[in-house]
């Protein structure tokens, strides 16, 4: 699995670059813009490909799922971890956050997918992530009962280790807006976690 996250800020032809990246193969695309009214999430959905709306997760605004007829949303840890929210009551497909792998073992099924992060610096973050372990506590997954979405700092230089020490998919964010051929860029990224994958499945 090939998940990308919107940046919160908005990009020159970025609608353009999405309807590519479903076109290339994009699994599912987290929708960051928490800036944004109503009216204006609206609007963004609406200049999207009606025919991918099916794969679009709403990180805020989730209050017009229904309206939108979005059917994912991603719920932060402290949403979580609140209380005031749970997956079971929404009836679609809810993903969230966590930062070490004891947080993501604890997970219960509800959840169909989780981001481990931050696996590697960030792109976008200038020094998040510097010091990170994450990707040496993936051997101590236990829990399978929801997806591993490895998260931070992801890149065609560094994708396939995720998939490689066991992660179910990856998801790019600064790999894709920061490059300067997102589209050539996520293509690579793709095709090397596909070749790793094959031969992880096969060993």
């Amino acid at each position: 699995m090939i998940i990308a996250l919107t940046a919160a800020e908005e990009f020159a032809s970025e609608i353009q670059t999405i309807h590519e990246l479903f076109v290339h193969g994009l699994d599912l695309l987290h929708l960051r813009k928490y800036h944004f009214t109503d009216e204006q999430m609206y609007r963004y959905i609406a200049s999207i490909d009606a025919i991918y709306h099916d794969r679009l997760v709403l990180h805020s605004h989730p209050q017009l799922s229904d309206a939108l007829q979005i059917n994912r949303i991603h719920r932060n840890a402290h949403d979580r971890q609140s209380g005031l929210f749970d997956p079971q009551d929404f009836g679609g497909s809810c993903s969230t956050s966590v930062h070490h792998i004891d947080q993501f073992n604890a997970l219960d099924k509800s959840w169909d997918y989780a981001f481990l992060s931050p696996l590697f610096p960030s792109i976008s973050k200038s020094g998040y992530g510097q010091d990170t372990t994450v990707l040496n506590q993936l051997p101590l997954r236990t829990n399978f009962d929801v997806g591993l979405v490895g998260l931070g700092g992801i890149q065609a230089s560094n994708c396939h280790l995720p998939i490689h020490a066991g992660a179910d998919g990856i998801a790019l964010l600064g790999a894709i807006w920061q490059a300067p051929n997102p589209i050539q860029h996520f293509i690579t990224c793709k095709n090397l976690c596909s070749k790793d994958s094959n031969i992880s499945h096969r060993g």
